[in-house]
């Protein structure tokens, strides 16, 4: 029974995190008009917030991508050069591209500055957790690091919950709309609560695959 509720949540996590990839590949028809740009009209003249917005989404699908298939060994073995090229690659992503620009886009979000706290802290909650599990396996601590790349890639599917919860605020809730970009802006926390949770309830998967690693 456990072992098909976690088939059925990696369906999910898969399925979300090729929509996601999905959803930000389609802006790259650079029509200026296309959904989120039409309610950001008056930043389209300002090149280095364009240039941030597009950097930022082709780096989030490569972390989205990357970190997804760091978790499926049969696609990529834990202990094969394809795997830490992979993870650098992820790594890279998200402290080099990804994590600073959502930091810029942070301060002209929609929904005033309390949503720009929540980004800005989603920003940082994502960094954190990717540079802490970046440095446990340059130590060799390959535990901790397996425990934090979790939490990092919890952080990475922040956008699928984004995305998720931003129309069910709208559409079903009938927040109004910048309440719900504030609340949204803030559901990241639901992924923390997430990574936390998969570790509580995976420590033998953990352990096991220690000694796999270590055994080698």
């Amino acid at each position: 029974m456990r072992q098909t509720i976690s088939y059925i949540l990696w369906l999910f996590i898969i399925f979300f995190a090729l929509k996601l990839s999905a959803i930000a590949l389609s802006y790259f028809s650079f029509d200026m008009n296309y959904h989120f740009l039409k309610a950001k009209q008056d930043m389209l003249d300002n090149k280095l917030w364009v240039s941030f917005f597009y950097i930022h989404l082709f780096f989030g699908v490569i972390a989205t991508l990357g970190g997804l298939v760091l978790f499926l060994p049969k696609l990529i073995n834990y202990n094969s050069k394809l795997h830490k090229n992979v993870g650098k690659a992820y790594v890279i992503a998200i402290l080099f591209f990804t994590g600073p620009t959502g930091l810029y886009l942070s301060f002209s979000a929609e929904g005033g500055q309390w949503a720009s706290l929540g980004f800005i802290m989603m920003s940082t909650a994502w960094m954190i957790p990717t540079y802490i599990a970046y440095k446990k396996i340059i130590q060799k601590d390959i535990k901790a690091h397996y425990r934090w790349m979790i939490r990092s890639y919890s952080m990475t599917l922040s956008g699928v919950t984004l995305r998720i919860m931003t129309p069910i605020g709208s559409l079903f809730v009938g927040f109004e709309e910048d309440t719900n970009f504030i609340i949204s802006s803030f559901v990241w926390i639901f992924n923390v609560i997430l990574g936390e949770v998969i570790l509580l309830t995976s420590t033998k998967k953990q352990d096991s695959l220690l000694a796999m690693l270590t055994s080698k």
